[in-house]
């Protein structure tokens, strides 16, 4: 099948509904799993082969297209480092701005230019369609593109499926050949004489030996009076930047809990956790289940719930629910959780969406500061509705007990932590913080708006008395982990 462009009759200007219907499909080899390979014009060249992948967070040309094309020169030589799903890093000769054309929309885009082996010539990414350039809509299952015409009307790009299936295959071989074909001293060799080669035209892609991506933190002391009360800060900042920090910290040391006493938890009157229990279904109270060699681990814990608030004895509950004992990392100790898949049966999921973490990820770039910030015992800090407590319930040899927080097991316990962040962080998410239910981000552009937005950030906390977890805090540095990604300026 040829790819072609083509353009619907107009609708209305304000209302282009953009759909796909099972006609669509005519003219397909179905089933399948193809991916959306397409011939686009790129400057004043055709190019074929291209993946259209709105999973790819950059727009990428391989050099040779560049070459043929006769626009070498207006390559801006400034490598950057470019790393896949399974962690494999390639680094850019540079990148190219070009316009790319989806009759009638013409838009300018940056390029990354690769000099790698690939069965497609580019990748068109998020830059160009997802976001908000031509805000197509993609169908792998149709092979379509379709996308908003100025003034009205959809306009289609439609996928060369024979294209992309032998594009697969040929990716498939590759990958063969490298995993089962031995690798000659020679070939060892070559792969060392590029590397140096790449550190003579690109030093600051490869710093000196010893440099760490993840920044190294120290540690300072909130309170001279208690040695022990920590946080952590980066140790590249520099020196008035560290006293600077420091300072903040120790006068905001009460934004910190060391323990449970000190987490006096979220107004109830903010937010607090409804089950919504549908009325229908039956209810279900577990027999209790029998931990003999592991009972010392499950009275320890209980006794520790007692202590911090968060349980309190019950005399009757019409859900019941068992413990359950997950070993941890460390030999011979437990994590003692509750097995509320009955209860969570009978709950609806809520509707309230989560961010997609690949845009919380790309919002970091740019940032000379970053701050993560973790809450303690997150979950814990809300209440339970009064109508809902009994309904957490569990059974131990000892006796029934029920939450006074929201425990984590609970279905949509993430979606109201997310809602509770959303409503304190409203002004700052996209402009300052970044927040992912309890993993939060504060983030500057300059040096000198760090501090600012960390003091906006810690206000709020305080005024909705939201405690953090100096252990899992780390202020000023410029590379980190966030949502189990390495982020940098």
């Amino acid at each position: 099948m040829i790819s072609q462009v083509s353009i619907d009759l107009p609708l209305a200007e304000d209302d282009p509904v953009i759909g796909f219907q099972k006609k669509d499909l005519i003219g397909l080899d179905m089933p399948h799993n193809d991916a959306l390979v397409i011939s686009i014009q790129i400057a004043q060249a055709m190019v074929d082969r291209i993946h259209a992948d709105k999973g790819s967070a950059a727009n990428i040309l391989q050099l040779a297209v560049i070459q043929q094309m006769g626009l070498e020169a207006k390559i801006n030589k400034s490598a950057r480092s470019l790393t896949s799903f399974n962690g494999a890093t390639t680094v850019t000769v540079g990148t190219i701005d070009l316009d790319v054309y989806s009759p009638p929309v013409v838009c300018l885009q940056m390029f990354m230019v690769i000099n790698e082996v690939s069965p497609y010539n580019g990748i068109l990414g998020r830059p160009w369609g997802w976001c908000w350039t031509i805000n197509a809509i993609t169908s792998a299952t149709h092979q379509k593109i379709r996308y908003p015409i100025p003034g009205g009307g959809i306009g289609q790009i439609n996928s060369d499926q024979a294209m992309a299936r032998k594009c697969s295959a040929q990716g498939l071989k590759k990958s063969k050949q490298a995993q089962f074909l031995p690798v000659s001293q020679a070939d060892l060799k070559e792969q060392s004489k590029r590397q140096d080669q790449a550190e003579e035209v690109y030093p600051e892609v490869f710093p000196e030996e010893g440099w760490k991506p993840e920044e190294d933190v120290e540690l300072i002391p909130l309170d001279l009076d208690q040695p022990n009360k920590k946080a952590r800060i980066g140790s590249r900042l520099s020196p008035n930047e560290k006293v600077e920090l420091t300072t903040f910290l120790h006068n905001n040391k009460d934004i910190f809990a060391w323990s449970p006493s000190d987490m006096p938890g979220i107004d109830p009157n903010i937010i607090c956790h409804r089950l919504h229990v549908n009325p229908t279904c039956k209810l279900v109270a577990q027999k209790r289940r029998n931990f003999a060699p592991e009972r010392v681990a499950i009275e320890a814990e209980i006794d520790k719930l007692l202590a911090a608030g968060f349980i309190e004895k019950v005399s009757y509950s019409e859900w019941l629910a068992n413990v359950v004992l997950v070993a941890k990392r460390e030999k011979g100790k437990w994590r003692v959780c509750v097995d509320y898949t009955d209860l969570n049966k009978a709950c609806p999921k809520g509707n309230f969406p989560l961010p997609r973490i690949d845009q919380l990820v790309d919002s970091t770039s740019g940032n000379q500061l970053l701050s993560f910030m973790d809450a303690y015992f997150s979950y814990n800090q809300i209440l339970m509705h009064e109508d809902d407590k009994a309904k957490a319930s569990f059974i131990i040899e000892r006796g029934t007990y029920c939450y006074k927080v929201m425990p984590f097991g609970l279905k949509n316990a993430g979606a109201t932590y997310q809602r509770l962040v959303n409503k304190i962080f409203k002004e700052q998410i996209g402009k300052t913080m970044e927040v992912y239910v309890d993993d939060m981000l504060v983030k500057a552009p300059k040096c000198t708006d760090h501090l600012k937005n960390l003091a906006e950030a810690f206000g709020l906390l305080r005024q909705y008395r939201m405690k953090l977890n100096p252990s899992k805090c780390t202020f000023g540095v410029s590379s980190s982990r966030f949502l189990g990604y390495l982020v940098t300026q």
